[in-house]
């Protein structure tokens, strides 16, 4: 009898550990990009053992748990298929139907690099993908002879709050002359172009192989812009984009082995920056803590995953909390009328300031490189109503928060 019941309670005792690994704990949207470089392809090109190519992702994959993944150089499916079943029942990928050497089902596309979204199942609904730009003569030329953006729409749905994001995942022209550099940026206003139109008050993430620097351009005799300056350029403007890798380029990190460049990058629109979880962009070098050989052997890519965090509560709330003075900022008039004027009692690195309504929603959010002490600016909000708001201010170390009364 007592064997039979501790029979019984080691059942409910795995049964119950199972059903807790399958509730997933997930409290932020972990994004990834990642270069594979010629994965799977059938050929020579890339790492030469396929089969330790997908098996090294599938180990990274695993070691990141990230939520999506926006996978660039894509050759074989049949690999993709194989590394999306390795890691468990809640992923699925999208795989763009376009490439430069043709549409889905012929030869040129199944030999030719693609772009491709992996994510989870529970996580993502209501999803709708299309390639972007894809009836411009211009865009098929200058993003790779056809190698277009790639759009996943969804509703991410995170801790209970669902918010709908504009996954875009490119991979742009490669090179360094002066063509390919004019190719580049007349793809980049393009697209930017068509986000300004089509896209001004979405959530939207550009991710992937942008293949040049934000900081300046890699290419000889042109610049010293990057190709990207039109989406570069609104990262001084709260109301368009943030280029929130841009700071890893700008501290002489390197996206890529044996090039010392960021040349895959996140850039986000600003109802984003409202979720974005600050200083969370990272060049994913730690991949080496897996696969050890990793940068020696050639066996996974020559690219380095990118990562960055997004909370859709907008409140971050692993950061200690101090009070406003030792934080070292100072705001009035409080109550206010129109303006609100803060200013730094401390040097502060990377700012970022959110005004929260009282239902727990970030209704203005903006990034600030650096606060001198002593300096002093007014924060553009939109029009709000009377009442009570929280000024929440971050850096990487601690965040206050400030009642706010709106007269």
């Amino acid at each position: 009898m007592k064997k039979n019941l501790l029979f019984l309670f080691l059942v409910i005792l795995v049964v119950t550990t199972e059903k807790l690994k399958a509730q997933s704990s997930t409290t932020t949207l972990d994004v990834v990009s990642w270069n594979l470089e010629f994965f799977g392809a059938p050929y020579n090109s890339g790492p030469p053992d396929k089969d330790l190519q997908e098996a090294n992702a599938k180990k990274i994959m695993r070691y990141f748990d990230a939520d999506i993944y926006g996978l660039v150089e894509i050759v074989d499916t049949v690999h993709l298929r194989k590394l999306r079943d390795s890691l468990g029942t809640n992923f699925e990928y999208i795989i763009a139907p376009y490439s430069t050497d043709g549409p889905i089902g012929t030869n040129g596309w199944r030999q030719s690099q693609k772009l491709a979204f992996l994510y989870k199942k529970d996580l993502f609904s209501n999803i709708n993908t299309r390639g972007m730009m894809l009836n411009s003569p211009t865009a098929v030329s200058n993003w790779a002879n056809g190698r277009l953006p790639f759009l996943m729409k969804a509703d991410v749905t995170i801790n209970g709050i669902t918010k709908t994001v504009h996954f875009i995942l490119i991979h742009g022209k490669a090179g360094s002359t002066a063509s390919d550099y004019n190719r580049r940026l007349a793809g980049a206003q393009e697209l930017k172009d068509t986000l300004d139109a089509s896209f001004s008050t979405a959530n939207v993430m550009i991710i992937g192989d942008y293949n040049d620097a934000l900081t300046q351009t890699i290419s000889i005799g042109s610049g010293p812009q990057s190709s990207y300056q039109p989406i570069v350029a609104d990262s001084t403007d709260a109301d368009h984009y943030k280029s929130i890798t841009l700071p890893l380029g700008q501290a002489g990190q390197t996206s890529m082995i044996n090039f010392p460049n960021v040349v895959d990058n996140h850039a986000i629109s600003n109802e984003v920056v409202a979720y974005y979880v600050l200083n969370s962009a990272q060049i994913r070098t730690d991949v080496t803590t897996v696969v050890p050989n990793y940068v020696t052997a050639h066996n996974t890519s020559d690219h380095y995953p990118v990562f960055s965090k997004y909370s859709l509560a907008g409140i971050i709330t692993g950061l200690p909390v101090i009070n406003p003075t030792e934080f070292g900022i100072r705001v009035s008039p409080n109550p206010f009328n129109q303006t609100v004027t803060i200013t730094a009692t401390k040097s502060l690195n990377n700012v970022q300031i959110r005004l929260i309504n009282m239902q727990g929603q970030v209704i203005s959010s903006q990034l600030y490189g650096m606060m001198p002490a002593g300096s002093s600016f007014q924060p553009s909000f939109p029009d709000i109503s009377k009442g009570m708001y929280f000024l929440q201010v971050e850096t990487k170390q601690y965040r206050t928060i400030i009642k706010l009364i709106h007269l």
